[in-house]
């Protein structure tokens, strides 16, 4: 079989399924105003408008109509620990494959203890024919073991669950093509090396409790100058404030949406519906962030009526 051929994968499911994040700034659904609109030629890759799609085109054109999609959902623990799976994605040509791995079950991918020397043995190591890879389906993982993306250097982007608390030593060590990558809030260690070489890395959401090791974002180049040209001394710092930005653009988000739903939902004139609309939420404060006091200062905030509440708002959209 020639090396760029597409092998029958008869052991793996292939299906179509929807990405979770945009291919080209990494932003998922639940952060954006409308849904991803899939490219109309492939129809896997996604995108949160035509500006993104845009701005990928140069590299996804080349590779539309190549792609392979690949899910596996059935004893997923042995074929990562047997090498089955790598074994064929070694076979694929480079930047074709999107990988898919769903299993309730699998809390670790990969070995936590693996040495330097060992890490040709890791799940995914050197597989370079990956190009997007989503763990979303696996709701338990926890960890993602030393070097088990290591060399993915066709990769661009991954989806990574929400029940996940620590990335191992060198878990993506010099995914050269690594664009962006949404670290979820459940995160609470990043070992050393993990994006070290990742020099096409520009967006990180990091949530603000995780724990850095050594040079995490070492010779991360794009990502270093974006720190710089924000006046920050290291990616760290600057991730830690991009952070706070991140959480207040989707708690305003979230906001918006229960807001235009209430609108919709009610009678009257438009000033009517907004005036019903913002009854609806309780305005006191409990402790805690209301929505309805959140609104109600927003409108304050903002200027007149309707106009300044939903302008303030859309200044954070």
């Amino acid at each position: 079989m020639s090396k760029n051929a597409t092998p029958n994968i008869s052991s793996l499911s292939l299906a179509s399924t929807e990405s979770h994040c945009c291919w080209y700034c990494g932003r998922g659904e639940n952060a954006l105003p409308t849904k991803l609109q899939k490219c109309t030629r492939c129809g896997l890759a996604v995108y949160c408008n035509r500006e993104c799609q845009r701005g990928d085109w140069k590299l996804h054109k080349v590779k539309c109509k190549r792609l392979t999609e690949i899910i596996v959902d059935t004893d997923v623990k042995n074929r990562l620990r047997s090498g089955a799976l790598k074994r064929r994605l070694l076979t694929l040509s480079e930047g074709t494959v999107i990988l898919s791995i769903r299993d309730p079950d699998i809390t670790t991918i990969g070995d936590m203890n693996l040495a330097y020397e060992r890490l040709p043995e890791a799940p995914f190591f050197k597989c370079k024919s990956l190009l997007h890879v989503d763990l979303k389906g696996c709701t338990k993982l926890t960890s993602v073991g030393d070097g088990a993306f290591c060399g993915c250097s066709s990769m661009t982007s991954v989806v990574l669950p929400d029940s996940l608390t620590q990335l191992s030593n060198n878990a993506f060590f010099r995914c050269s093509s690594l664009v962006s990558v949404v670290l979820p809030d459940s995160l609470t260690q990043l070992g050393n090396w993990v994006f070290n070489g990742c020099t096409s890395l520009t967006s990180v959401v990091m949530p603000d409790s995780a724990e850095l090791g050594d040079e995490v974002f070492f010779y991360c180049d794009a990502l270093l100058q974006k720190a710089a040209l924000a006046g920050f001394d290291s990616v760290e710092l600057y991730l830690r404030d991009r952070y706070i930005s991140i959480t207040l653009r989707k708690l305003v988000l979230r906001l918006l949406r229960k807001y235009n739903q209430a609108v919709n939902n009610a009678d009257g004139t438009e000033v009517d519906k907004h005036a019903t609309a913002l009854a609806l939420f309780p305005a006191h404060n409990s402790g805690s962030l209301e929505v309805g006091l959140f609104l109600q200062k927003m409108n304050v905030s903002g200027g007149d009526g309707v106009i300044g509440l939903v302008g303030y708002i859309l200044e954070f959209v």
